[in-house]
């Protein structure tokens, strides 16, 4: 097996990670109990560490990192729960069946490791994702969990939840391929934010009684900051204009949250900016003499 066609294994896995992730991530936002999402939030964070050592596998082989997902394996279920952690039981299955045929083809050592590490804890995801489906088996739904959504409120929070994907899946990129350690560890802690961001977005919409919108953004692969502070000034306008139009105070309150962290963002890629610049100018100036 080529260097190629490892890259194109692992690639399959970053998806595939990606995948599982939405799918958890629907059923955080749905599933209306603390004692299960907990859980479920729990394995989609393990889901993101392995779509991560794939990914970086994928850039010490000299690949190039796609933020892709298999749209056709994403198995929301519902509205009952239990469909949903049926679905998540399969997904488990399904993983550690892919690992284990590619843990038999592959010969780079340090790939079968990192398989066989993943093997195991998908393992244990499915067992755990097994034993939350034993808690929900004929469970009956309350009236509050059957509420109707407003949906003009439903519309705005998913407008924000999907640009809150797309710029995780932006930051996310420029982290695995950019050069600079600083800009890497400023991407990372500006995914891992809008991460929460996206969650708690999702989670307000799950409440209401809507779906959320978790449908795959296009991704622009920003490489330039001045991008990201634009769009983070941009966003920061964005929510507090949204808080003006919803009267719901939780929601008002939670748009008003995320608009002072995006002001943040704001000012620590313009500090990076003003940063680089001034290391730019000093090397120029240091080759001149």
């Amino acid at each position: 097996m080529n260097k190629k066609e490892v890259i194109d294994i692992l690639l399959y896995d970053v998806a595939l990670e990606h995948t599982a992730i939405v799918q958890y991530l629907y059923h955080i936002f749905l599933i209306g109990n603390a004692q299960i999402t907990e859980e479920i939030e729990k394995i989609a964070r393990q889901e993101m560490r392995h779509m991560k050592w794939f990914a970086q596998k994928v850039i010490q082989l000299g690949g190039e990192v796609e933020l892709k997902r298999l749209e056709e394996e994403i198995k929301v279920g519902g509205p009952d729960w239990r469909s949903m952690l049926e679905n998540d039981v399969n997904a488990e299955q399904m993983a550690i069946e892919t690992y284990s045929k590619q843990l038999e083809v592959v010969k780079d050592d340090s790939v079968k490791r990192l398989l066989e590490r993943v093997i195991n804890d998908e393992t244990e995801h499915k067992h755990e994702f097994s034993e939350l489906l034993e808690l929900v088996k004929n469970r009956e739904f309350s009236e509050e969990e059957k509420a109707r959504a407003d949906e003009k409120t439903v519309e705005i929070l998913n407008k924000l939840l999907k640009e809150e994907y797309r710029i995780i899946l932006d930051y996310l990129h420029n982290f695995f391929h950019s050069r600079n350690c600083e800009c890497k560890d400023i991407m990372l802690d500006l995914a891992i934010e809008s991460m929460v961001h996206m969650g708690e977005l999702g989670e307000k919409v799950g409440e209401m009684g809507g779906m959320p919108d978790l449908s795959m953004p296009e991704l622009k692969k920003t490489k330039e900051v001045e991008e990201h502070i634009i769009y983070e000034e941009t966003s920061k306008e964005e929510y507090l204009k949204k808080a003006g139009e919803i009267s719901d105070p939780s929601i008002k309150r939670l748009l008003k949250w995320i608009n002072n962290q995006e002001e943040y963002h704001k000012q620590r890629l313009l500090e990076f900016m003003r940063k680089m610049r001034k290391l730019t100018v000093g090397d120029l100036k240091g080759r001149r003499a």
